[in-house]
C-alpha cells in the first residue's frame, strides 16, 4: 500500500461518511485480505498475545430472563462450543448500541 491509497479522516468526516453511506474502502479488496497483507504501523500496532493477557473483560449485573428461541438456531449455537449465552447478549448489545447510535438524539 502506497501513502496515496491512505486515507486519513477526523471523527466529523467518518460520521458524515456514516451518515451518507459513502466512503473510500474497497472492500472487496479487504475481504481477500491474507495476514500477511496486513499492515503495522504506529495507527494500528499488531496484536498480541502479551496484549490480551492483559486484557479485561467489562462486567456488567446481567439478569436472567427467561424466553423461547428457533430450535434450529439454538442447536446451532449450542453445537459451535462456546458460551453461547453470552455471544447472543454480545449480538443483542451489539444491535442495541447501533440503534442508540443512529437514534437522533433531542
Amino acid at each position: 500500500m502506497t501513502i496515496d491509497q491512505v486515507s486519513r479522516y477526523t471523527t466529523e468526516e467518518l460520521k458524515k461518511l456514516e451518515k451518507s453511506g459513502g466512503d473510500k474502502t474497497n472492500w472487496q479488496r479487504v475481504h481477500h485480505m491474507t495476514d500477511e497483507d496486513i499492515r503495522y504501523d504506529e495507527d494500528s500496532p499488531e496484536i498480541t498475545e502479551k496484549m490480551f493477557s492483559k486484557a479485561i473483560a467489562p462486567q456488567r449485573k446481567k439478569t436472567e430472563v427467561k424466553f423461547s428461541l428457533d430450535s434450529e438456531m439454538l442447536e446451532w449455537y449450542t453445537s459451535q462450543k462456546i458460551a453461547y449465552q453470552s455471544l447472543i447478549n454480545t449480538l443483542l448489545r451489539s444491535y442495541m448500541e447501533a440503534h442508540n447510535h443512529n437514534r437522533q438524539r433531542v
